[in-house]
């Protein structure tokens, strides 16, 4: 009796909550909040399974890059940073909302950034990345748009420094070739396959038209596939190959010119007298200290790697030819003091012997008079002139200038009179009274025809090493250019 007199009322208590119900449904789909909630509920979407997997097939992604930056290329660490934007798209069959009467009032709707842990993305990574971070200024810069036809497109700014394993062996006449290698984690090739997207023929990889490094100019860059198969399994990766060409004019001014200077430098000293030992030894020891610490400072930017580098031949070869320079005149001081004992030694086994002749003398219209004079180790001419202006004009000061002849010119004149001249000392005041320098010489014609020039064995070496030096150099510099600039280095992506 009871059941039957509630029994009306349970009708009611019923029909009033269903209507409650079906009208909050029915404002659910009137507004985007709802119908997100409805569209990414976990009771109908679970972002843990991956799209397609209950078809048994791979689910496709395709992949855009847009390069913005790329600085601080670290030949030591070799890697380098690099700011771009990371496009995914892939289709997702339970987002599909083409059958409702959303797909008309909006066919894509972007998503706010917090709601990336609702939906089920691609596990893809950065397989060369050392360090990396996604922009966050001034909010987290993540894109989520889904289109009707369950379409996703997922777009992050990230910061990256990538490994870049460079080839040395022409630096910093080099080029280099960097990758951005992306690849899946946990997902093989039949649950997930990166392609790059190459709609409407335009390339999958974008570069920043403003894009400049201070080292180097982005020669080319390529989009290509690869494959990695692990202990784990086989996976996907995609790669963008950049091909970097470094800018010489940086080494070419400050290391490569200035150590040429430094070496032309050292061959300056040839020029110097073998007897003027603080010049020599001070440009010989300048030049190899320099050449050293210019190649120390270079080696302190550079990686310890096992072959050698163009740099490094470059100024060894510097090095060596300083060094050269400073042996050198080891060698000559050492001719030149032998030389020396050899003369005494003949000196005093022969007293009545003069030394050899180092001093020419000429008479020139019975006015002028003409030395040549060996002068360390150059031959020097000084004329002496003799004024004609009569008692009042002045007279230059003149050497008193002495010369005995040798053996073969006593020979040529035939008899053993020494050959004097004589120039008297005479001041610059008017002395009408003062003779005029007066010029005795034996046998001149004999004397011009057997006094000639003798250069010691320590100034022929210098004389030598003057012209073989700068020669050796300039050689050098030919096979060098010649070698590095036709080198080429084979790059293999692993």
């Amino acid at each position: 009796m009871h059941l039957s007199r509630d029994f009306p009322y349970l009708i009611t208590i019923f029909t009033l909550v269903f209507s409650t119900h079906y009208s909050r449904s029915g404002a659910a789909i009137n507004t985007v909040e709802e119908f997100l909630d409805t569209l990414i509920n976990s009771s109908r979407y679970d972002r843990r399974i991956r799209p397609f997997f209950d078809q048994r097939r791979a689910c496709n992604v395709t992949m855009t890059i847009h390069i913005n930056t790329i600085s601080a290329i670290n030949e030591v660490n070799m890697d380098y940073n690099t700011d771009l934007i990371f496009r995914q798209s892939w289709y997702d069959p339970r987002l599909n909302y083409s059958g409702t009467d959303w797909a008309a009032k909006s066919p894509e709707i972007t998503l706010h950034y917090s709601l990336i842990d609702r939906i089920w993305v691609p596990d893809s990574f950065f397989r060369n990345a050392k360090e990396g971070k996604r922009s966050d200024i001034t909010v987290p810069n993540r894109l989520i748009r889904v289109h009707r036809d369950g379409k996703v497109l997922y777009s992050q700014r990230l910061l990256l420094k990538l490994d870049c394993q460079m080839k040395l062996q022409k630096f910093p006449l080099d080029n280099q070739t960097c990758v951005v290698n992306i690849g899946s984690y946990g997902f093989a090739t039949t649950d997930l396959a990166f392609f790059w997207d190459q709609a409407s023929n335009i390339s999958a990889i974008r570069v920043n038209e403003d894009l400049e490094m201070p080292d180097f100019v982005l020669s080319n860059h390529e989009a290509k596939y690869c494959n990695r198969t692990t202990a784990t399994g086989s996976f996907t990766c995609l790669l963008v190959v950049l091909h970097l060409k470094r800018l010489f004019g940086y080494y070419l001014v400050q290391v490569y010119i200035p150590s040429m200077l430094i070496v032309i430098l050292s061959f300056v000293s040839f020029w110097i007298d073998h007897k003027s030992v603080p010049a020599r030894i001070s440009v010989g020891l300048l030049t190899v200290l320099t050449v050293t610490t210019q190649s120390s400072g270079i080696r302190s930017q550079l990686p310890r790697v096992s072959y050698i580098k163009a740099i490094d031949v470059w100024m060894s070869a510097c090095l060596v030819f300083v060094f050269a320079g400073l042996l050198e005149y080891a060698l000559v001081n050492v001719i030149a003091r032998k030389g020396e004992l050899r003369q005494q030694i003949f000196m005093k086994r022969n007293p009545d012997r003069p030394p050899k002749v180092t001093l020419i003398q000429k008479l020139q219209n019975g006015s002028s008079f003409a030395a040549e004079r060996v002068i360390g180790n150059r031959l020097a001419q000084v004329h002496f002139y003799k004024k004609d202006g009569g008692h009042q004009s002045n007279a230059e000061t003149m050497e008193t200038l002495v010369h005995k002849t040798s053996n073969a010119e006593r020979k040529l004149s035939g008899n053993t009179t020494n050959t004097h001249v004589h120039y008297s000392s005479m001041s610059n005041t008017n002395a009408p009274s003062q003779p005029t320098p007066q010029v005795v010489v034996s046998q001149p014609a004999q004397l011009a025809i057997a006094a000639k020039p003798v250069r010691d064995s320590a100034q022929f070496v210098d004389l030598i090493s003057a012209v073989l030096f700068p020669v050796a150099f300039i050689v050098f510099n030919i096979i060098y250019w010649m070698v590095y600039l036709n080198m080429h280095v084979e790059y293999i992506l692993k």
